[in-house]
């Protein structure tokens, strides 16, 4: 009787073992996608974040030419967003041209203050 017990406990668990591999095996299946999905918009953010730069530095060079030392930027502009971008790569390029913009104006604004 007590060998009956044993050998149905040990079905249990391997049972339960094979469903938890297949659980893990289906989890990493899906972090994989969302990954490859973000490897291919990550382009996004770059190209964002490079034309953000570009034209926070010019707007830093504005501004050091007209108001010298004082503080000036008040509000980031928008980027340009083209309608046949993928939602994913607009939210992409949009943190990335705050991000460059902010890195740029600020680059500048150090260089003029520096002199």
């Amino acid at each position: 009787m007590g060998n009956y017990t044993l050998d149905r406990m040990k079905k249990t668990l391997v049972i339960l073992l094979v469903f938890c591999f297949v659980l893990s095996v289906t989890a990493a299946s899906a972090s994989a996608a969302d990954n490859s999905n973000y490897v291919k918009n990550k382009d996004g953010y770059k190209d964002g974040y490079d034309k953000g730069y570009k034209d926070g530095k010019k707007q830093g060079e504005k501004d050091c030419q007209q108001y010298g030392k004082g503080e000036i930027l008040k509000k980031i502009p928008g980027p340009f967003n083209k309608s046949s971008w993928t939602t994913d790569y607009k939210e992409r390029y949009n943190k990335g041209y705050g991000d460059g913009y902010i890195d740029g104006y600020s680059h500048n604004r150090y260089d003029c203050l520096k002199k």
